[in-house]
């Protein structure tokens, strides 16, 4: 199965993607409560869709969605 996000992957592979997604969230006003944001990285860290820093069912940085209140887990894993 090929990743949603293969070509943004490969770009990201010589970045800082930590940095990246800070860069994003500061610029983000309905951030997850950092309970429920824990909650739903350990649910990225165990799915199988997850590949690296990404989520191949969608091609999202799945650290920078689980941060994200109004965002949705794209294989509905996450429990709000």
């Amino acid at each position: 199965m090929a990743c949603v996000g293969c070509e943004i992957k490969e770009e990201a592979q010589n970045m800082d993607i930590q940095a990246l997604i800070e860069e994003q969230l500061a610029l983000e006003q309905h951030l997850a409560p950092e309970k429920l944001f824990q909650k739903r990285i350990q649910t990225c860290e165990q799915c199988l869709f997850r590949s690296l820093h990404t989520c191949t069912k969608c091609g999202c940085f799945y650290e920078f969605r689980a941060h994200l209140a109004n965002k949705k887990c794209p294989a509905a894993r996450w429990e709000e």
